[in-house]
């Protein structure tokens, strides 16, 4: 199972992760920023859910150390919203908060759940963002859109409306810096996702595919053979969403 750790003054709050995560996540409660620092050196720690206001104030010096030493960790902010506050939320993106759950707001199981999973999914993005090199905007952009809503059933005229472009546009935008089209790009971006997931050996293929509606498992592992020549597992045992990451810039031209 994959390791979450917490820190979650509110027993509400740290209860409602562990009914959301049960069955798929260990929860290791961290009573302050130095427990969640120490979770995340002696444990495989990929995930923190974390309340900023923890000390009284947004404290986004340790969410900045966390980003620092623990890349692939991926933070979600679970905090109690009051109108002072508002500043504070909307500068948690830049610090390198990956997701926001709004205690009493959208914290029900599902949303949780969602809300974890979309996050984990910015976290991945990481790993391709400071690879891309030199890019048009409209193309960087349309990358890290294909990873970051993998979850979403994006087709290529919905990934153009949320670039604010037409499909016409992105597809010469595209071709011009030597990548595949919208739908193709598309899909890419779901096996980065779905390889991170694969990553947590207690995830099965089938289960990957259903989070990521793929028709069946069958099409899932029909898409990755397409695409990386492997199995479900043999791009677990390669290293996950960093063999589909190297796969993909490789596909593209982009391997420095």
């Amino acid at each position: 199972m994959g390791i979450v750790a917490t820190l979650l003054p509110d027993d509400r709050c740290l209860q409602r992760v562990v009914h959301a995560v049960h069955g798929q996540h260990v929860v290791i409660p961290c009573g302050t920023w130095e427990d969640v620092f120490a979770a995340c050196e002696d444990e495989a720690v990929h995930l923190a859910v974390l309340d900023l206001f923890a000390d009284g104030k947004a404290n986004f010096e340790r969410v900045r150390q966390l980003k620092l030493r623990f890349a692939r960790v991926t933070l979600v902010a679970y905090v109690a919203f009051v109108p002072n506050r508002a500043r504070d939320l909307f500068d948690a993106g830049r610090a390198g908060i990956d997701g926001l759950l709004i205690v009493d707001q959208d914290d029900s199981p599902l949303q949780l759940r969602n809300v974890i999973e979309q996050a984990e999914a910015r976290g991945v993005a990481g790993l391709i963002r400071n690879r891309l090199g030199s890019l048009q905007p409209l193309v960087r952009d349309a990358v890290l859109v294909a990873v970051t809503r993998a979850h979403m059933r994006l087709t290529s005229h919905r990934l153009a409306d949320i670039l604010a472009t037409s499909r016409r546009t992105l597809v010469a935008k595209l071709t011009q810096d030597g990548f595949p089209p919208p739908q193709k790009l598309i899909s890419w971006g779901r096996l980065v996702v779905a390889s991170q997931m694969l990553e947590d050996r207690n995830r099965s293929a089938d289960s990957v595919a259903r989070i990521l509606d793929f028709p069946s498992g069958s099409a899932f592992r029909n898409t990755c053979q397409r695409y990386l020549g492997a199995t479900p597992q043999e791009i677990r045992a390669k290293g996950g969403a960093s063999f589909v990451v190297d796969a993909f810039l490789r596909s593209v031209g982009r391997t420095g």
